[in-house]
């Protein structure tokens, strides 16, 4: 067994607060990271509670090792507002000098303490500079329903799964790739990538969901990228959410928390899985979830949301190849987690 992924595997932290999932935006020889986040109340407590006063950080590097911490970059609205209450992962992407970041948000007039993210929906924001950001007045801009989208889970978790937004350009229309649920087949493998397209970054309309393999409940922090001619549909999810018949390929042994990929020749599918389709290999108790892939130098890179005894924080960057059957993270180049 090779040492754990999280032994002397730390580079950013937030003193006295939670952390939780991270998205990330090159802006020439600067990396812009944003991250869930919220000021440690207790023993007990954590990012998914409802009192924890929830917002987005913000930091920036220059070589994904070394982190500056910047001011808040977004917060929760005001009390009766429809995100007054939790923000999901976000992306962001560069339309005509201007910076729009998509994310998700629950509300206190439709969720409870006791299931804060029942009903999500997205909304937009946008900013000159990457660091002072206004959320449209449109918003929310994007919301789960018929005939594509489950509008409440049939699945282990019952809630609107409308979450982590992606974007992506195609020439003059920008698409988002969002976590949902299909409301027909299987109730083990309804987990989907929904698609909304935009023009003018605030309109968005529903498409039917991204073609790939139903082998799961929840895709949780889809995320689409060119590689050397390939495409890549990258995922998280827990392993209890994997359908029974793909869990016994692999005689019932999946990773409880990781990052995954399927492969594709177009972004919008077909994408396919091979073998668990796992970017990192890791033990099946340990947190290697919510993974990123970030381009910069040349490089491809993953960096991941680590929890354990040692806390929460931001992985260092394990370099990322590609080929056929999936990505793969060079993890030799690192003795810490070195085979």
């Amino acid at each position: 067994m090779p040492p754990s992924l999280n032994e002397e595997f730390t580079v950013y932290t937030h003193e006295g607060y939670h952390i939780g999932d991270a998205w990330y935006f090159v802006d020439g020889d600067v990396i812009h990271m944003f991250y869930l986040t919220a000021k440690i109340k207790g023993e007990n407590s954590s990012l998914t509670q409802a009192n924890m006063d929830p917002f987005v950080g913000h930091a920036v590097s220059r070589d994904l090792v070394n982190w500056e911490m910047l001011p808040p970059a977004l917060q929760t609205g005001p009390p009766g507002s429809w995100d007054d209450l939790q923000l999901c992962t976000g992306s962001i992407i560069k339309r005509e000098g201007r910076y729009w970041m998509a994310y998700a948000a629950t509300s206190t007039t439709e969720n409870t303490l006791e299931n804060p993210w029942r009903i999500q929906r997205g909304g937009m924001a946008v900013s000159n500079d990457l660091t002072t950001w206004q959320k449209v007045p449109e918003n929310p801009v994007t919301v789960a329903g018929p005939p594509h989208y489950e509008q409440v889970s049939a699945g282990q978790r019952e809630m609107a799964h409308w979450r982590d937004p992606f974007m992506f350009a195609d020439g003059d229309v920008v698409y988002q790739f969002i976590c949902a649920r299909r409301p027909d087949g299987n109730v083990a493998t309804r987990g989907t990538v929904a698609m909304t397209r935009s023009r003018d970054m605030v309109t968005w309309g529903i498409l039917p969901p991204l073609e790939h393999d139903r082998v799961v409940e929840e895709m949780e922090v889809p995320q689409i990228h060119s590689i050397n001619g390939r495409w890549y549909l990258v995922f998280c999810t827990l392993g209890r959410f994997f359908a029974p018949e793909f869990v016994r390929r692999f005689d019932g042994r999946l990773p409880e928390r990781s990052t995954f990929a399927m492969v594709g020749d177009s972004p919008f599918g077909p994408f396919h899985i091979h073998g668990t389709g796992q970017i990192v290999e890791h033990g099946l108790d340990e947190y290697f979830t919510v993974g990123q892939l970030v381009h910069f130098a040349g490089q491809w890179h993953l960096l991941v949301t680590s929890h354990d005894d040692q806390g929460e924080r931001i992985s260092d960057p394990l370099p990322v190849e590609a080929d056929d059957t999936g990505l793969h993270a060079r993890r030799t180049d690192y003795p810490s987690v070195g085979a």
